[in-house]
C-alpha cells in the first residue's frame, strides 16, 4: 500500500498540524464576515467580498496544502525539507500574519496593512517555495511531484502579481495592466496552485489510499503540461490585449472535466470496498467542480454576473471539500504512524481517531453549506444561512484536530513503548 513512500522521511507531526489547525481558525473567522454583511460579500470587488476570498484561498486552502507539501515532498521525494520544524514555524507565522493583515487592509482600506500583508506573505510564500522547490528538482521524480512543483511555482507568481496589486491599492493608483494583472492571479491561483495541486494529490492518493486503478500514463505525463501551456499563453494574450483568449479556458475546462470524470471513474472501480467518508468528500467535491465549469461556461456566454460568482464559489467548495476529505485521512494516519514508530503498543487505530460518525456529521454539514452557499447567490439570506452551517463545520472540524492531537498527547504520556515491557 504504501511501496514508493520514505516514511522515514515524515517530519514531525507539529510541522503538518499547526497548518492544518489554523484553516478551521480563519474558516470561522470568514464565517462571521459573511454573517455580519452577506450582501456586500456577494458583490464583486466590494473590500468584504475581497476580505472574504482572501481568507478562504489563502486562511482555508493555501494554509491546508502548503502544510499537506511538507508531509508530501518528504514522504513523496524521499529528500526531507531541511529544519522542517523551525522552518515550519517561520513560514506559518509569516501566513498568518500576512493574511490577517490582508483582510483587514481590504476592509479598513488601510494603505499601510497592504505594505504590512504583501512583506509577510511575499515572505511566508518566496520562503516555502525556495525551501521546497529545489527537492523538487533531480533525483527521483513522479508525476505527483511534477504536479507539485507547476503549483508552487504558480503560487509564487500568483503572490508576486498580488503583491503588485496590494501596492496599487497602498497608493490608489491602478496601472493600464491591473486588469490583466488581476485575471492572471485569479487563474494562476485557481487553476495554476489550486486545481495542479489537487490533481497531482489525487494521481497518488486516489490509487493508494483506495486501491484502484491508476491514472493512465498519457494522462499524467501530459495533464501539468497542458495546464501549463494553457495558463502561459492565457496570461501572454491577457498583457497583449489580444482577442479570444477564452479558448485557453475552454482547454483547461475539457482537462478539469476529463479529470473529474476519470477520477469519479477510478473511486467507481476501487477494490477496497469499506465504508470510508473520504470518498464521499471527494465524489461531492468532484461535483462542485464540474458546477463550477458549468456555471463558468454559463457567465462566458451570457455575461451574466451571478453565474460567475457561482461558478467562483462552487470552486472553492471543490477545493474545500476534497481537503477536508484529505485532512481526514492525513491526521489520524499521522496520528497512528508517530505513534507506532516511537513504539507504542496502545496507539489507537485511525478509525477511532477521527471517528466515522464524526466524520459524516463533517460531510452533511459541508453539503448543507455548499447548498446554501450556491444558492445564496440569488438569496443572500441563504448566503447568511450558509456562513452559520459553515460556522458549525468549521468548528468540528477544529474538535476533530483537537481531539485528535489530545490522544497522540495523552499516549505520549500515558502508553506504553514496546521496551518497556
Amino acid at each position: 500500500m504504501y511501496s514508493g513512500l520514505s516514511l522515514d522521511q515524515a517530519p514531525p507531526i507539529s510541522v503538518v498540524t499547526r497548518f492544518f489547525l489554523t484553516v478551521p481558525i480563519f474558516g470561522l473567522a470568514l464565517c462571521g464576515l459573511i454573517l455580519v454583511n452577506p450582501q456586500a460579500v456577494l458583490t464583486p470587488n466590494h473590500p468584504f467580498s475581497l476580505a472574504v476570498i482572501h481568507l478562504f484561498m489563502l486562511g482555508v486552502i493555501t494554509m491546508s496544502m502548503i502544510g499537506a507539501l511538507f508531509q508530501m515532498q518528504s514522504v513523496l521525494g524521499g529528500r526531507p525539507i531541511p529544519s522542517a520544524q523551525g522552518n515550519a514555524f517561520l513560514i506559518h507565522l509569516f501566513l498568518l500574519i500576512g493574511i490577517a493583515s490582508l483582510s483587514s487592509a481590504f476592509i479598513l482600506n488601510s494603505p499601510p496593512l497592504f505594505i504590512v500583508a504583501s512583506l509577510f506573505l511575499g515572505a511566508g510564500i518566496l520562503h516555502s517555495a525556495n525551501l521546497i522547490l529545489p527537492l523538487l528538482f533531480g533525483g527521483g521524480i513522479h508525476d505527483t511531484l511534477r504536479g507539485m512543483r507547476l503549483a508552487l511555482i504558480s503560487l509564487f507568481i500568483t503572490a508576486v502579481l498580488g503583491i503588485i496589486m496590494a501596492s496599487e491599492y497602498a497608493n490608489a493608483s491602478f496601472s493600464g495592466f491591473h486588469e490583466a494583472i488581476r485575471t492572471s492571479h485569479y487563474s494562476l491561483g485557481l487553476v495554476g496552485w489550486i486545481g495542479t495541486l489537487i490533481i497531482a494529490v489525487a494521481f497518488q492518493v486516489i490509487e493508494m489510499f483506495y486501491v484502484t486503478v491508476a491514472y493512465s500514463a498519457w494522462c499524467k505525463r501530459n495533464a501539468f503540461r497542458i495546464i501549463a501551456a494553457a495558463l502561459l499563453l492565457k496570461i501572454i494574450w491577457l498583457f497583449g490585449a489580444l482577442p479570444l483568449a477564452w479558448m485557453f479556458d475552454l482547454v483547461i475546462a475539457a482537462l478539469l472535466i476529463g479529470f473529474a470524470t476519470t477520477t469519479a471513474n477510478r473511486l467507481n472501480m476501487r477494490k477496497r470496498r469499506v465504508s470510508d467518508v473520504s470518498i464521499w468528500f471527494w465524489f461531492f467535491g468532484i461535483g462542485l467542480l464540474v458546477v463550477s465549469i458549468l456555471f463558468y461556461g454559463v457567465f462566458e456566454v451570457s455575461g451574466y454576473p451571478p453565474a460567475l460568482s457561482a461558478s467562483l464559489i462552487a470552486f472553492a467548495l471543490f477545493a474545500l471539500s476534497v481537503i477536508l476529505g484529505m485532512i481526514g485521512k492525513i491526521v489520524p494516519f499521522l496520528v497512528w504512524f508517530h505513534l507506532n514508530s516511537a513504539g507504542y503498543m496502545d496507539a489507537p487505530i485511525m478509525s477511532n481517531i477521527i471517528p466515522q460518525t464524526r466524520a459524516k456529521y463533517l460531510f452533511a454539514l459541508t453539503v448543507l453549506t455548499a447548498f446554501l452557499a450556491l444558492e445564496g447567490v440569488i438569496l443572500p439570506d441563504a448566503f447568511a444561512l450558509a456562513a452559520i452551517t459553515g460556522g458549525g463545520m468549521f468548528a468540528l472540524l477544529l474538535f476533530n484536530l483537537m481531539n485528535a492531537l489530545r490522544l497522540y498527547r495523552h499516549t505520549l504520556t500515558h502508553g506504553k513503548r514496546f521496551e518497556q515491557m
